[in-house]
């Protein structure tokens, strides 16, 4: 194997394929990334931990074709750190790569590229093309909620729906839930699938990808293709594919959570909010964060105490004409969900002391979040 590529092209497929390799698996085949010709002018990266898998391809002069596995740390940390210009990879005997730019030169061990596992493929699946933008939004929206316990897989990660003409996109860790929705305009979505967690933050890392190529002037369409095949969800852009191991797990029945019709609307400037949140859950307690928001007719009035602190109270102005209720959430929660919409006014939705709050833009609903009540 021998080839001649530029240091860009070459850092550009290390970087949007090393993070996957799994340093830690007992297979050390797994640490590594695959480097295999494509024909005479690409040279294809590929990465997996078993559960996820993305490949990349670049520009390369082919010399002589052939495929190896080299240390994906140790590659990435040479290329990143070679001079500008053009580098030349060979493969000699035993599998070692040597990698020379400039003056500079290095020989590191490999593997045999034959020993790398398949990377799963969406055959015959047609990928229907969905703005990154939306996509990037809807992650935004929603992953604040999502579980962080891998012992409850159901939890951990998103569900991905696509609807007809709708995008959709649910999470919840048992103690709020939030759901993010767009209409689309051409793309027939029709899917459901739960991304595991692993694999949103991957998705995530593929749209920052893209938005930074458009920021460098990099003319390619802002649309990833998403399919659904043999258990793998597959996302792809110009010259990269991302697939991930869908968790075969029931997602909860979330449109039981969502109160459907609530008492009391209060209309709220989001950043006001926000702030005094932020003031009065200094001295809520360490353990809860519970804060108490009592509303009445024009007003709502955030309290906290805490034995070992001490007590605080902030008053805003609000939308509100109905009968004057008291209720109990966590501070961070509200927080959580506030901060992970962009809209001026929020409408707060409530029922009961005991009864789940919501929280939605007051335009539109294209958003809901829902937070469990506490006792404070």
């Amino acid at each position: 194997m021998e080839l001649t590529i530029s240091k860009k092209n070459f850092l550009r497929g290390l970087a949007r394929t090393h993070a996957v390799a799994d340093r830690k698996s007992s297979m050390p085949i797994l640490s590594n990334i695959l480097i295999s010709t494509d024909g005479p002018g690409t040279l294809r990266f590929a990465a997996t931990d078993l559960y996820l898998a993305v490949s990349a391809t670049a520009e390369a002069k082919v010399t002589k074709g052939g495929t190896v596995a080299v240390g994906a740390r140790t590659l990435f940390d040479i290329v990143k750190n070679l001079p500008e210009g053009e580098v030349t990879l060979t493969v000699g005997a035993n599998h070692a790569a040597e990698i020379r730019c400039g003056k500079a030169r290095y020989k590191v061990p490999g593997m045999p590229g034959e020993d790398f596992p398949a990377l799963p493929s969406p055959g015959e699946t047609k990928l229907i093309d969905l703005d990154v933008e939306v996509l990037g939004e809807l992650i935004a929206r929603t992953q604040y909620s999502m579980s962080t316990d891998d012992t409850r897989p159901h939890l951990a990660g998103t569900l991905f729906e696509g609807d007809g003409k709708m995008a959709r996109m649910v999470t919840t860790d048992g103690h709020r839930l939030s759901k993010a929705e767009r209409k689309l305009d051409g793309a027939m979505l029709n899917f459901t699938m739960l991304v595991p967690k692993k694999g949103v933050d991957e998705l995530r890392r593929l749209i920052e990808d893209a938005k930074l190529d458009r920021a460098k002037g990099d003319d390619t369409p802002l649309v990833i293709g998403i399919g659904q095949a043999g258990g793998n969800a597959f996302f792809r852009r110009e010259g990269v594919q991302l697939s991930v191991k869908l968790a075969d797990e029931q997602f909860p029945p979330y449109a039981k959570v969502i109160p459907q019709q609530q008492e009391k609307r209060v209309i709220i400037a989001r950043g006001p909010l926000m702030e005094a949140l932020k003031r009065i859950a200094l001295v809520a307690s360490d353990k809860s964060g519970g804060v108490r928001l009592a509303v009445e007719p024009g007003k709502l009035k955030i309290t906290s105490e805490n034995p070992d602190v001490g007590e605080g109270s902030d008053e805003l102005d609000v939308d509100y004409a109905g009968k004057p209720l008291t209720v109990g959430f966590n501070a961070k929660y509200l927080l959580d969900v506030l901060g992970a919409l962009p809209d001026d006014e929020v409408a707060l939705e409530l029922s009961g002391e005991l009864d789940p709050g919501v929280i939605k833009p007051a335009q539109h609903d294209g958003f809901v979040g829902v937070i469990m009540p506490m006792r404070i």
